[in-house]
């Protein structure tokens, strides 16, 4: 059977945990459900999903897509775990009487504009606002918006997202590979799929369609080695931790990654139970914590920064 979509297994050398990344091919037959109101979509190439809302109605157009295991329609069902992370991009101008936007879902109904954002846990937007054209902006908890300094224009631009889960309700929402960031409270938890929708495609200056593009990925956070906790327990407190933290063994090492595989940290020497790790420098999110006994056996454990 011909195999649409690439499965890619990456394993970091330091043997720390691997990360297991679906694709996600941005074709029109790859969504669930569309609602269009003097809108719709299409298949731009081989590659890109795009967009269109003119006309005499509403102008609008949604389509949605449920994570699965394979990235496409058919696959196992796949809900958000902490870790996990999921990257989409566009290619827009600017939205100058309408909106372009993506959502993170949680179960949601499929059957109209509003429901684009219904049981959301997360948006980015783009909204025009009667033509003052507001940058980016990621509306989370209750409503809670976080405005970016990254607007649009009536030149193309790719504007890249990536939703990175740090707590069963907290997450990292990044644009630009961390131009900016915002570390948000969900407004939903238990995340699904997703949602892409476009209000007006008039940017100031002419109709633009949007295009979704590769590479739309989704990417599994996994720990190897979390099993061999019982070559010598090992407890880390408090976690999740605000500032600094302890263990109640003596270590002669102890060193921190974020999720990406980075080493962001690193305590060396002999260490006491009675020792504290500061970790106030460091980010809201999960992190690995590999750590060495005196014996040399080393462990991978999970720790979280609120």
């Amino acid at each position: 059977m011909k195999k649409l979509y690439t499965l890619a297994l990456s394993f970091l050398s330091f043997g720390l945990f691997a990360q297991t990344t679906v694709q996600y091919p941005q074709q029109a037959e790859n969504y669930n459900a569309f609602f269009s109101d003097s809108g719709g979509h299409f298949n731009q190439n081989s590659d890109e999903f795009g967009m269109w809302a003119n006309g005499g109605g509403a102008k609008q157009s949604v389509a949605w897509r449920s994570f699965t295991e394979t990235g496409l329609p058919g696959g196992t069902p796949s809900t958000m775990a902490v870790g996990d992370s999921f990257t989409i991009t566009v290619s827009a101008t600017q939205a100058s009487y309408g909106q372009i936007g993506v959502a993170l879902l949680s179960n949601p109904s499929t059957t109209s504009w509003d429901d684009r954002v219904s049981n959301y846990a997360v948006q980015v937007n783009l909204n025009g606002n009667s033509g003052a054209n507001d940058p980016w902006e990621v509306v989370s908890n209750g409503g809670t918006i976080n405005a970016s300094s990254i607007g649009g224009s009536t030149n193309y631009a790719d504007f890249k997202f990536q939703f990175t889960l740090n707590s069963v309700n907290t997450m990292t929402v990044s644009i630009n590979d961390g131009a900016e960031a915002f570390n948000i409270t969900l407004n939903n938890t238990d995340i699904t799929g997703y949602s892409v929708y476009f209000a007006d495609d008039w940017n100031g200056a002419a109709n633009a369609n949007i295009y979704w593009k590769p590479v739309t990925e989704y990417t599994y956070a996994s720990t190897l080695s979390i099993n061999d906790v019982n070559v010598f327990p090992i407890k880390l407190h408090p976690n999740p931790v605000n500032d600094s933290f302890k263990t109640n063994k003596s270590l002669n090492g102890l060193h921190i990654y974020d999720i990406t595989g980075k080493l962001v940290k690193s305590f060396t020497g002999e260490f006491t139970k009675n020792d504290s790790y500061d970790i106030s420098s460091l980010t809201q999110g999960m992190y690995l914590v590999k750590i060495e006994n005196e014996n040399g056996e080393s462990i991978t454990s999970k720790l979280v920064k609120l």
